[in-house]
């Protein structure tokens, strides 16, 4: 029935060179899909969210025809992205292990990321009395597990969106504008893992500031020291 609805489940970490960051997350429902929950404001249950600190939009129509509902949470150092995807994922949720990690030297900084999305998808069918029974009907477990995960896919599409300070090196297959995407399949355990590298170089500007100032507060007073007083 739900075959012809789309929807689209959006996470991201948004990390910045000093640690501190956002996590966002949102829901995206198409025309379809929003006529089977046709008072979706009236059933969001958000004020859990609300209270720990999130901030919730919607549910409102965007620039792709889309209804989102989007929850956003700003985090101060690593270990507060980590508490945020906990808090959004649950005890039985897909994001598994979540976390943003910073190392920090003179002039470099390595911001690293890594998690587990596990899209259990149809892998339920595994129940070995299930199994038996779909054999004794006459239905192939494996051929009903494939065919479930594509109608999964093709309803419910997953994302996860990050963003890191500076170059960055992942195993994720899309790139965009400051960060990577991944797009985990149902019946799919997928390990995420990214890296960047950025460079602080005010030190250097600062220090080479210092200097010219002082070169030139030392040539003005070289100046005046030999400019003869007036008669």
């Amino acid at each position: 029935m739900c075959s012809a609805c789309q929807v689209t489940i959006a996470v991201g970490v948004d990390a910045k060179q000093n640690g501190s960051g956002v996590v966002r997350a949102g829901v995206g429902l198409d025309a379809d899909a929003l006529r089977q929950i046709p008072d979706l404001a009236q059933q969001l249950r958000v004020d859990d969210l609300k209270r720990a600190g999130w901030t919730i939009v919607g549910p409102r129509k965007e620039g792709d025809n889309r209804t989102w509902v989007r929850a956003t949470k700003p985090f101060a150092n690593p270990a507060g992205a980590a508490k945020a995807i906990t808090e959004l994922n649950g005890p039985n949720g897909p994001f598994r292990g979540f976390r943003l990690t910073r190392k920090h030297s003179f002039l470099r900084t390595k911001t690293s990321f890594s998690g587990t999305v596990d899209r259990v998808g149809s892998r339920g069918l595994a129940d070995p009395r299930l199994q038996q029974q779909l054999g004794g009907a006459g239905v192939d477990p494996n051929v009903l597990e494939q065919q479930l995960n594509q109608l999964i896919n093709k309803t419910v599409r997953l994302e996860v969106v990050v963003h890191l300070p500076g170059s960055i090196s992942s195993n994720a297959p899309t790139n965009v504008s400051g960060g990577v995407v991944w797009g985990p399949k149902a019946g799919e355990q997928a390990r995420l893992q990214a890296s960047s590298t950025s460079w602080d170089l005010r030190p250097i500007i600062f220090g080479a500031l210092a200097v010219v100032l002082a070169v030139a507060a030392f040539i003005l007073w070289r100046r005046s020291r030999r400019t003869p007083a007036p008669a």
